[in-house]
C-alpha cells in the first residue's frame, strides 16, 4: 500500500505545472547576473577549471547556491575520455559567468548548453539536438520510505 501511495505522490508531483523552460530561463538569468571577481587559469585541466568556477560562482551568487556545472569529456579514437587543458593564459577580473564559460569553451574546443538545472559543457562535435534531459521531482523522504519497505 505504501508503494502505491508513493507512486501516486510522484505522479502528482510530476504534473504540478512546473516547466523545464521556466527553470532554464531562471538559470540563464542567474548566469548573466553572476560576476566572477578574479580568475587566473593557465595549463589547467578543464575539470579542475570547472571545479574552481563552481566555487567562485557560489561565492559570487547572492543566494550562495552557485551554479551546477557538469562536463561531458571528449573521447579519443579508442574511446578513452580526455580532459582538455586550458593552455593559453586566462586572466580576467569582474567577468560575467556567461562570458567566462564562452572563453573556457573556446579555449578547450567545447560548447556549453543551459539545461533546466545545470550548465552542461560538452565537445563541439557531439550532437546535442537529440539529447534530452529529464528530471523527476521526488518528495523528501520518499526514497527512505521505499528502502524501509524493502527491508
Amino acid at each position: 500500500m505504501r508503494i502505491l501511495s508513493s507512486i501516486c505522490l510522484l505522479t502528482m508531483l510530476a504534473f504540478t505545472g512546473f516547466s523545464a523552460d521556466d527553470a532554464k530561463d531562471a538559470l540563464r538569468v542567474k548566469i548573466e547576473k553572476i560576476t566572477i571577481e578574479k580568475i587566473e587559469l593557465q595549463d589547467v585541466k578543464l575539470s579542475n577549471a570547472i571545479a574552481l568556477i563552481k566555487d567562485l560562482c557560489k561565492k559570487s551568487d547572492p543566494e550562495g547556491k552557485g551554479i551546477n556545472i557538469s562536463f561531458i569529456a571528449p573521447k579519443d579514437d579508442k574511446g578513452k575520455a580526455l580532459d582538455p587543458v586550458i593552455k593559453n593564459e586566462i586572466n580576467l577580473t569582474n567577468i560575467p559567468l556567461k562570458d567566462l564559460l564562452r572563453y573556457i569553451c573556446d579555449e578547450t574546443g567545447m560548447n556549453y548548453k543551459v539545461e533546466a538545472f545545470s550548465v552542461v559543457i560538452y565537445p563541439k562535435n557531439m550532437a546535442t539536438d537529440k539529447m534530452e534531459t529529464r528530471s523527476y521531482p521526488v518528495a523528501p523522504g520518499t526514497v527512505d520510505s521505499i528502502e524501509k519497505e524493502k527491508k
